[in-house]
Parts: structure tokens; sequence; C-alpha cells
């Protein structure tokens, strides 16, 4: 075996509308080495008609598709090998383990589309090719084999306990959807529409199966069934509502598969095992022994397949969720890893209804998904998004991350013609020659408190009122000089105080918002611009703010005031006190409490002072309403304070910025941006980079530009570099 030649790939013609497909040859020995062919297939393209798509997907034999992890460090070494066409090509150890359980699951000789095999991983221009392929490859295998692990001890029990759970209570339903299709088929032919031949051979298939007991999974079944019934009434796949009801097309959908109960002969089969026991278990399998869940490219990959015929554990993947939900819902136990599951059916819920979700939601959609190059952040999602398939967006490994992050972020501020998704604090550990404008999109969606939701959602500033970014002539062309933006400004302040960070050594969690405060108080109380009686108001609102973190750090809230009365009435007496001094109404008491909250309670809702008066005067009642009030106001304090730092410019106007921020950066506002930016000059002329957004009081509802309407300030060209 050691004297065959070595592999190597004969270039597609055309890689953007061919795939190459495995032919593994089955052997009676499953120990034997592996064989198989690749044979070159047309695949429909992204952008082919209705009529097109469905000629192709004729021509295409069976096959599934393989979706597994390729891992990380040594284990992406080639250690094993396959034979291919009488010729050695190296695979890893895992692919390997992979390839073998494929083949013994098959009696006869199977055709598997893998990437690592089908795609020559060596050729840049034949991978950005195969890109947008990825959805239709996944889309049309009759079955899509999730792979997480040999398989153990665990994973046997596991699959017992699902198995018994989902087993025969299936069946039931899957008549149910027999009869559902009589009934569509009835109508059809009452309403005069020709008779659907499809339509019987899957009622007699489905039959068929349910009399000899062959169907196991029958709701995973049933979904398939559901869209080969819709493939029949429509084979051109429109998606007009007109052409059948959409509750006979979705009968088993994911609301089923939320809802789902077991009956109680299955109760009866699972009675000996604990059920805590089995979800800790589940959240082990799956999430913690696995990093499956945790990459990139298997959100689309799951997400894509026609009617949600994917295999894990050697069970239904649907049958495996019915499962979590029922857990999770009637005994309380939640999976640590819960809200995966969830990422998985909403986006796979909503593509199944031709809602595809724009790039920018997917994104913090899958953040904390990791992949081995920085550009799959990107890639990985590009048969899921909703977004016009700009040239910006083009795949192309030969680019660098660093380009092909910048493309991103030009197609997202052209398509929106709004700068927000720049905003969001600028990590420290960003991707090395990023321009400073362009988001380190690896970290995308993970920053929590940001002034502008990651996603593009619920926007409550409006610093640049309606007015939106301009867009360049040819806005969705790949520019030259992809590292520098051109935007416009209006210049608002420099910064002239800047509070202190936390110290040297500190750790993360040690945050809490009344050790930021007294960085920030300190700031302020030695600014040279306060009067007495001001900065007796901020004494005040530090007092205030202390009282509260002693609250909040309590494990009891429920009944603290009721343990510790005299701060109560404390508390009582300082809000009196700024009351009665028009502190909260007007001041800088307003002004400091209002930027320690970032403007707004929760992440969702603004906050003026009158608001702020009745926040506080409520969260000093000792009831239910009260401590809840006063949780809330902690959490919006936690929240506006976190990574960022006072800032003060001439004037007694103050704000508060990202960490990076220094003395004399520049607080602009950018138009078509939600809110003032902090920006830093170059040693270029009229050249700045990007720091981050900021809270910038007084200027955070279009006041800056009224202002330049009214010829009292000027908004000029600027380039971020």
């Amino acid at each position: 075996m050691s004297m065959l030649s070595t592999y190597h790939y004969e270039p597609l013609a055309d890689p953007s509308r061919q795939i190459r497909l495995l032919q593994l040859h089955t052997v009676r020995d499953n120990g034997a080495v592996l064989t198989g062919s690749l044979t070159v297939y047309k695949i429909p393209p992204e952008d082919a008609n209705r009529l097109a798509r469905l000629s192709h997907h004729l021509q295409l034999p069976g096959y599934g598709a393989v979706s597994y992890v390729w891992g990380t460090g040594a284990a992406r070494n080639p250690t094993h090998e396959i034979i291919l066409d009488n010729r050695r090509f190296l695979i890893t150890a895992n692919l390997h383990a992979i390839l073998h359980k494929y083949r013994s699951m098959w009696p006869v000789s199977q055709r598997c589309w893998i990437d690592a095999i089908c795609i020559n991983q060596e050729d840049d221009r034949e991978k950005s090719a195969q890109v947008p392929l990825m959805r239709n490859i996944y889309h049309l295998a009759m079955v899509v084999s999730i792979w997480i692990g040999e398989e153990n001890p665990e994973i046997i029990r596991l699959r017992q306990f699902i198995g018994n759970l989902v087993n025969d209570s299936w069946q039931t339903s899957l008549r149910n959807f027999v009869d559902e299709l009589g009934d569509v088929e009835t109508r059809a032919h009452d309403a005069g529409t020709k008779k659907l031949p499809l339509t019987q051979k899957v009622r007699n298939e489905s039959e068929r199966l349910l009399a000899k007991g062959l169907v196991k999974s029958g709701l995973s079944l049933a979904k398939g069934l559901q869209l080969g019934l819709r493939v029949a009434h429509n084979p051109l796949g429109e998606r007009s509502s007109e052409n059948m009801e959409r509750k006979y097309l979705l009968l088993t959908g994911f609301d089923e598969v939320k809802s789902w109960e077991p009956d109680e002969k299955q109760l009866k089969l699972v009675e000996h095992e604990d059920f805590q026991e089995m979800a800790t278990l589940l959240d082990k399998v799956l999430f913690s022994d696995s990093e499956y869940f945790n990459r990139m490219w298997t959100l689309q990959e799951i997400c894509v397949a026609n009617g949600g015929l994917v295999k894990l554990l050697g069970l239904q993947l649907t049958d495996i969720l019915a499962v979590i939900y029922y857990l999770e819902r009637n005994f309380n136990i939640r999976a640590r890893s819960f809200e995966k599951i969830n990422t998985i059916v909403e986006v796979n819920s909503k593509f199944n209804m031709g809602q595809r979700q724009s790039l920018r939601a997917l994104l913090v959609l899958s953040a904390g998904r990791k992949s081995e190059n920085p550009r799959d952040r990107i890639y990985g999602l590009y048969g899921l998004i909703k977004d016009e398939q700009t040239p910006l967006l083009k795949p192309d490994y030969a680019k660098s991350v660093e380009e092909v992050y910048a493309n991103v972020a030009r197609h997202i501020i052209y398509s929106e013609k709004s700068l927000d998704v720049l905003c969001g604090h600028q990590l420290h550990d960003r991707f090395p020659g990023l321009p400073s404008w362009v988001p380190d999109f690896r970290h995308y969606g993970l920053e929590k408190n940001s002034l502008v939701q990651a996603d593009g959602e619920n926007i409550i500033y409006h610093a640049s009122l309606s007015e939106e970014h301009a867009l360049p002539h040819t806005q969705f062309h790949v520019p030259s000089e992809w590292q520098r933006m051109t935007t416009t400004g209006t210049l608002l302040g420099s910064v002239s105080v800047l509070s202190d960070t936390l110290g040297e050594g500190q750790e993360p969690q040690a945050h809490n918002f009344a050790l930021a405060q007294k960085l920030w108080a300190a700031k302020l109380t030695q600014s040279e611009e306060l009067n007495p009686e001001e900065l007796r108001m901020i004494a005040w609102v530090s007092t205030l703010v202390s009282i509260f973190a002693e609250f909040y750090q309590n494990s009891n809230r429920a009944t603290y005031w009721d343990r510790n009365s005299d701060k109560l009435g404390r508390l009582r007496a300082i809000i009196g006190n700024l009351n009665n001094q028009g502190g909260l109404a007007l001041g800088i008491g307003s002004i400091y409490f209002l930027t320690l909250l970032c403007g707004r309670i929760g992440k969702g809702t603004r906050c003026n002072a009158e608001e702020l008066t009745e926040y506080l005067t409520r969260s000093c009642i000792s009831d239910q309403e009260g401590t809840e009030t006063l949780e809330k106001l902690c959490t919006s304090l936690d929240t506006g304070t976190l990574n960022r730092r006072l800032i003060m410019s001439e004037g007694k106007r103050v704000g508060a910025a990202a960490e990076q921020t220094q003395k004399g950066d520049l607080i602009y506002v950018l138009m078509g941006c939600s809110t003032p930016v902090i920006l830093r000059p170059t040693s270029q002329p009229n050249e700045f980079q990007f720091i981050g957004e900021c809270y910038w009081h007084g200027f955070m509802d279009g006041e800056a530009l009224k202002m330049r309407d009214g010829d009292k300030i000027t908004a000029r060209e600027l380039k971020l570099v």
C-alpha cells in the first residue's frame, strides 16, 4: 500500500458550480483500509433561478453530508490515510474514525460530502468559490450526520434514554400527519386542481413504514415528508403563501418540538432514570466533552439541512431537541448550554420559513463560536444571511483577515447607511493590524454593555438624529485603500479630565459600580470648575451609590431593609436633600448620576432627570416593587460603569468613555452614528483613530446637529484609519 502515489486533485472546471462527492467503498471487514473515489457533479449556484435549481437537483445522486470538527493543534495533523482512486490521501485521526463509522452504517457503497476531502484545502481559489455553495451542499443532502466523537458508554446510555422517551410516541403524530396529507389532497381535488401523484406515494410509503414498525423517529420523518409534499405541490420551490396553507406544511415544526410530551408508555420505559442526572449527562456529552456546538461552521451546516433531517448520536436531532425542551419545561432542568440549542432552533426555524437574518444579527447569535481561520467567522454564516451578495462580501481566502473584516464592516455600513456597527468597546486583544475603525469580528456580539446593541435593534440614542452616513458613488465596490473610512463629523470638545482605571492586578470579577464610582467621584472633586454646592451634591450621590452597592451585594435583598432600617432612613434623607435643592431635577447631581447610568435603565430604556427622580423615590420604599426598582437601578449602574472611565471637557461637561480613552482625545458626533464617539488625532492631517462610542451628557439626541444648523458649530470630513 505504501508504494501507491500521493493523491493530487484535478482542478474543478468551474468551482462555483461544481462539487466533488466521495464514493466510500464498503467492505466485509470494517477494519480494512478505507477506500473510495471522487466524482465531480454540478450543483445549483446560490443565485440560480428555481428551474435551474430543480434541474441540477434532479441530476445529483443521493448523498449524505458530514458535519464535524476538525480539531485544534496536533489533532489537525494528518496521521492516517484513505485510498482515493488508487492513490494515498492523508487525513486526520478524527476524520479516519468518522469515515470508518460512516462506512459501517451502510450495506452498500455510499456517496458523501465531507469538506476535508471534497474541497482542495490547498487551493484558496477553490475554497473561496465553494463557500457560497455550502448552503446548497447541506440543504440538498439526504441526511446530515453530526459527529461529536467515538462511541462510549455515556453516549450509549444517553441514546437509549432519548430513544425510549421519543420512540413510539412519534408514530401517533405521523399517523395524524398522514391523515392531514389526505385532507390536503382532497381539498386540492375538490378545487379542481391536478391530483398530486407524489402525495399518494408519500402516504403509501408512510403507511408501509408504520405497518412494518420501521419508523423510529417519526417527528423528523414527518418533517421530511412534509417537504416532499411541498415539492410535489410546487416543484419549482415557489414560496408564495397561496401554494398551500402553512399549517399543513409545518405540522411538526419547531413549535411542536418545543411543546412535545411523551406518552405514558414511554415514561414507563425511563422511570428508572434520574432525569436530573440525564440532563447533566446530556450537557456533558454534547457540550462539555465536544467542541462541536462551539464551532463556527456547524451552525450553518445544521440550520440549512433540508427539513431538519439531521442525525446526532444515531438519533434525529429534532428528537434530541424535543427531549431537551421537555426536561427544561417539566422539571425545570436547564442544561448549562441551553442557549446554544435555542440559537440553533431560532436560526433553523427562520431559515426554513424563508426568513433569513442579517449578517450583523447572525454574528451576534453566533457570538463565542470559534474557527481556526478568523475569516470563517464571516464565511461560516454566508449561506444563512439575507444580505445582498455584494463584492465586499465575496469570499476570498487570499485576502488578509484585516481586509476581509474591513470589507465586511464597509458592507454593513453601506447597507444600513449607519456607522453603528463600529460602536461598542474596542477590546484589548484586537487582531493585529486591524484598522482602528474595523470591529474585530472574532469577538463581535460578546460585549454586553455597549450603548448600541450589536445586532442593531432597539436603538435608544439619536446623536445624529436621522442623518445617514454619506455613501460613495461606488459604494459596494472593494476600495483600493480599504484601510481608510471617510465620514463626516461635528466636534463637541476634547477630553481634559479622565478618571483612573482599576488598579494593577485587579481581577475583572472584582468590578462593581461602587468601586468605579469612587474613581469617578475622586476625579470630579479635584476639578477646579465645581463650586462647593456642586461638590456637596457629588458627595451625596457617592453616598447614595455606596448604599445601593451594599444592598446589591447582599444575598437576601428581599429583607435587606428590614435588617438595615438605619441605612434605609439615610437613603431617604439623601434623596430628600437632593430633591429639595433641585439636585436631581437640575445641575451636576442629575448629570453625574445619569452619566453613571449612561442615561438608561437596563439596556433598552432611556432615562431623563425626571424619570430618575421617580426611580430613586420608588427605590427607597421597602416593598417588593421598591426592591425590584432598586435592583434595576443597581444593574444599570453596573452596566453603565463597566469598562468605562469618566471624562470631562471645558464647561463642566461630563460623560463616560471606553477605558482606552486618553487626555487630548476628541469627542465627535459622526453622521449616521447613534452615539458620540472618541477619536484620536494621528500625525497626518485630518486622520483619526477610532477609540469607541461614548456617553456625552446633553448630546445624545441630536443637540449637536441643531447647533450645527444654527451655525454654532461646523461639520467636517474625517478619515478614520
